[in-house]
C-alpha cells in the first residue's frame, strides 16, 4: 500500500475511533438520563396515586378534581399495585417479588421518597404512605417505551454519523495526503530520470518551507557533491591514465629503439638505465594512487606515536644548507603530534621538496604557535601560484600553468594533504605568482598535546 492510502487510512481509523467513543459516552449519559426522568415521573405516579385513594376525605373538592386530573394525564398506561400492611404476609411475599432487601430498607426507613427498581422489562417505583385510614405500600410499573425508542434512534443515528463521518475523512484524508505527497512524488520522478550523463539536475523547490523542502534541499546537496564526486574521478582516472601512460610509451618506445639493431654493452645499459628511472617512475605513481584511495580509518590503522616534529625536522633535513629552520617555541616538546612518522614525513617531504624544485634561494620553515594553533610555515622564494589556481591545486594531478617545464606529476599536495587532515591538520596556500609561496600546515593545540 502506499503512503497516500496508509496515511489516510490510518488518521480514518483514529478518527472514527475517537467518534464512536464520543458517541458511546453520549449514548450511555443520554440513556441513563432518559431512564432517571422518566423513575421521576413513576416516583410522582406513586405519590399522585397514594392521595387518590387515601386523600379523598381530607382535602376540598377542587383539590381532589386537580388530583384526579394529574393521576389520568400522568403516565396513563401505568398499572399499580396497592398493599395494606395489615395483611402482612402478602405484603412480604409481594416486596420479596420487587425489591430486594437494600431497597426494602431504604422504603421503611428512609426519607419518604419512593424507591425506583427494575422488574423484567418495566421500571418502577414503591412508595411506602402511612395515613390515618392505615400504612399502605403503592407499586407502579410502567414500560418506558418512548424512551426506548428515542434511545434506538440515538444508537441509529450514533452508528450512522460514524460510517458517514469515516467515509468522508477517508476520502478527504486522500485528497489531502496526496496534495502533501506531491513534492514527494516530484522528488521521485526527477531521481528517476537522473543518470550519470545528467547529474546536473536539480528538484525544484516548492516554497512551503516544510520537510519536504528541507529534503529537497538537502538531496540538491547531495547532487551537487555527487556531481562533484563524479567529475573528479573522471578527471583522476583520465588524469592517472595519462600519467601511467607516459613512461609505459616512454618503456615501450626504449625497447624497440634497442631490438632495432645489435648494440654495444654501454648502449644497452643506457636503455636498461631509462627502462629502469620510468618503472620506477610508473612504481611510485601506482603506490601514490593506491594511498590516494585509501580510507581515513586505513591509514589511521597504521602505527600511531608521539611525533616530536621539529626534532624530526631537524633530522630530516640536517644536511641540506639551502632549507633554514627556525623555531618561536620555547621547547622542542611543545609541537608533539599523534601520527604514523613516516607517513607524516612523506606529507612534510613532498611540500619541502616542491618548494626546493620551484624556487633557486633557500627554502624557510618555521614552527610558531598561533591564535592557540601549532604551525609549520614553509616558505620559498620561486616561481609561485597563478591566483586563480592556488585552489586547484590539491587537486590529484592538476599542476600550475607555469610549471610546464618542471619534472612532476602533479600528486605530492593531493598525498599530503590526505595525510595531515587524516591527523586532524590543515594545509594552506598563500602565494603571489614570480614571488614567493608559503604552505602552512596547522594542528590544533589540544591535539598536538594528547
Amino acid at each position: 500500500m502506499k503512503i497516500g492510502p496508509k496515511i489516510a487510512l490510518f488518521y480514518s481509523l483514529i478518527t472514527m475511533c475517537a467518534i464512536i467513543m464520543v458517541m458511546s459516552v453520549f449514548y450511555l449519559f443520554s440513556s441513563r438520563y432518559i431512564n432517571r426522568l422518566y423513575e421521576s415521573y413513576l416516583r410522582e405516579k406513586a405519590f399522585i396515586t397514594a392521595q387518590k385513594y387515601w386523600e379523598k376525605d381530607e382535602v376540598d373538592e377542587q383539590s381532589y378534581r386537580l388530583i384526579q386530573q394529574k393521576y389520568d394525564e400522568l403516565l396513563p398506561q401505568a398499572r399499580e399495585v396497592l398493599l395494606n400492611m395489615d395483611t402482612l404476609a402478602h405484603v412480604k411475599d409481594t416486596l420479596g417479588k420487587y425489591l430486594n432487601a437494600s431497597q426494602q430498607e431504604r422504603l421503611f426507613h428512609g426519607d419518604g421518597t419512593p424507591v425506583t427498581f427494575k422488574y423484567k422489562e418495566e421500571l418502577g417505583a414503591a412508595l411506602y404512605y402511612p395515613d390515618n385510614e392505615g400504612y399502605f405500600i403503592v407499586f407502579v410499573f410502567s414500560e418506558n417505551t418512548y424512551g426506548k425508542e428515542i434511545q434506538e434512534h440515538i444508537l441509529l443515528l450514533s452508528v450512522t454519523l460514524v460510517v458517514i463521518s469515516s467515509i468522508f475523512i477517508f476520502f478527504i484524508g486522500r485528497v489531502y495526503s496526496n496534495r502533501i505527497l506531491t513534492p514527494l512524488q516530484h522528488i521521485l520522478k526527477e531521481l528517476k530520470r537522473i543518470r550519470a550523463n545528467n547529474l546536473n539536475v536539480r528538484l525544484r523547490s516548492y516554497g512551503n518551507k516544510d520537510e519536504l523542502d528541507q529534503l529537497i534541499v538537502s538531496l540538491n546537496g547531495m547532487l551537487d557533491r555527487i556531481d562533484t564526486a563524479f567529475k573528479s574521478e573522471k578527471s583522476f582516472v583520465s588524469n592517472a591514465s595519462h600519467e601511467l601512460n607516459n613512461p609505459l610509451t616512454a618503456i615501450q618506445g626504449e625497447c624497440e629503439i634497442a631490438l632495432l639493431k645489435e648494440r654495444s654493452t654501454s648502449e644497452y645499459m643506457d636503455s636498461l638505465e631509462r627502462i629502469s628511472v620510468e618503472s620506477k617512475r610508473i612504481s611510485l605513481l601506482i603506490k601514490s594512487l593506491l594511498f590516494l584511495s585509501r580510507q581515513d580509518k586505513d591509514i589511521l590503522a597504521n602505527t600511531v606515536e608521539d611525533v616530536c616534529l621539529p626534532r624530526m625536522l631537524r633530522e630530516q633535513y640536517a644536511g641540506r644548507p639551502r632549507i633554514r629552520l627556525s623555531s618561536t617555541l620555547r621547547e622542542e616538546n611543545d609541537f608533539i603530534v599523534r601520527a604514523n612518522p613516516y607517513l607524516l614525513g612523506i606529507a612534510l617531504q613532498n611540500v619541502v621538496d616542491n618548494a626546493c624544485k620551484y624556487s633557486d634561494k633557500d627554502v624557510e620553515i618555521s614552527l610558531f604557535e598561533k591564535e592557540g594553533r601549532r604551525v609549520v610555515e614553509i616558505r620559498d622564494q620561486g616561481i609561485g601560484i597563478p591566483q586563480e589556481e592556488v585552489e586547484l591545486i590539491f587537486q590529484s594531478f592538476y599542476r600550475a600553468s607555469n610549471t610546464r617545464s618542471y619534472k612532476g606529476q602533479g600528486i605530492g599536495l593531493s598525498l599530503s594533504l590526505k595525510i595531515i587532515s587524516t591527523y586532524g591538520g590543515q594545509m594552506g596556500i598563500h602565494s603571489e605568482e614570480g614571488h614567493f609561496t608559503t604552505v602552512s600546515i596547522t594542528f590544533p593545540l589540544s591535539l598536538a598535546e594528547e
